[in-house]
């Protein structure tokens, strides 16, 4: 059974993570330009990531619903006016996160290795498309995903193996929107599936980078300023 207090936790951080999220698409600030054909990359999807991996995927779902409504409400292009494409998947977004994360937790290494291995992989393959547009800017992004990676690789070795499961979870829960809405608009025939797999990897790969980056931060922040609370109050 779920406390009150929890459950009372759980409305509170459902609010306000839905209240960021509209805020994120009906102001376009959760659109950011990148060189791509796709133009933007959106983190609006990120409030569900972080609701499902903080409160459980209730939550997530909840916000996620709430992402796909105000999609919807807000669409210019005909396929975001569909309710199966802009609504229904984005409902698991969070829950996705929150089950990847809940598994990845208490992953071993080896596990967690291959894991962020797949995640370079994915950064690389962003890397190529930007140098076809922006030589210099596909390499830096490039030199900058090995770095990175390396980064966390020697913190996961060293440091809190959690940080490499929040970084995942977060690809997790962004992977789902761009592999469920893409599908969804490949099935509804409003893209044909060469521009579906066209789309997922320029406008997809960029959106798992920021999301990782954004829900570790986000998260990790978090928590430490829980752990400080209940400090205090011993």
């Amino acid at each position: 059974m779920v406390s009150s207090e929890k459950r009372i936790r759980r409305i509170v951080v459902a609010g306000l993570l839905l209240a960021i999220t509209l805020l994120l698409v009906f102001t376009r600030i959760g659109m950011i330009p990148v060189p791509t054909p796709a133009a933007n990359a959106t983190i609006a999807h990120i409030p569900a990531i972080i609701g499902g991996i903080l409160e459980g995927p209730l939550v997530g779902l909840a916000v996620g619903l709430g992402f796909g409504l105000a999609s919807f409400a807000s669409a210019t292009n005909p396929m975001f006016k569909d309710p199966l494409v802009a609504v229904l998947p984005r409902m698991f977004i969070g829950v996705t996160a929150s089950w990847a994360f809940f598994v990845l937790r208490r992953a071993s290494r080896r596990v967690l290795t291959v894991m962020l291995g797949l995640l370079l992989l994915l950064m690389l393959l962003f890397s190529s498309q930007v140098y076809k547009t922006v030589a210099w800017l596909g390499i830096a992004l490039a030199v900058v995903s090995l770095v990175g990676a390396m980064l966390l690789y020697l913190w996961m070795r060293r440091e809190d193996v959690q940080i490499v499961s929040l970084a995942i979870a977060g690809g997790v829960g962004s992977l789902t929107n761009t592999v469920l809405v893409l599908s969804a608009a490949v099935w509804r025939d409003y893209i044909p599936s060469e521009a579906g797999w066209g789309i997922g990897l320029t406008h997809g790969v960029p959106e798992v980078i920021v999301s990782g980056i954004v829900v570790v931060a986000v998260v990790a922040a978090l928590r430490q300023i829980g752990q400080r609370r209940r400090g205090s109050s011993l």
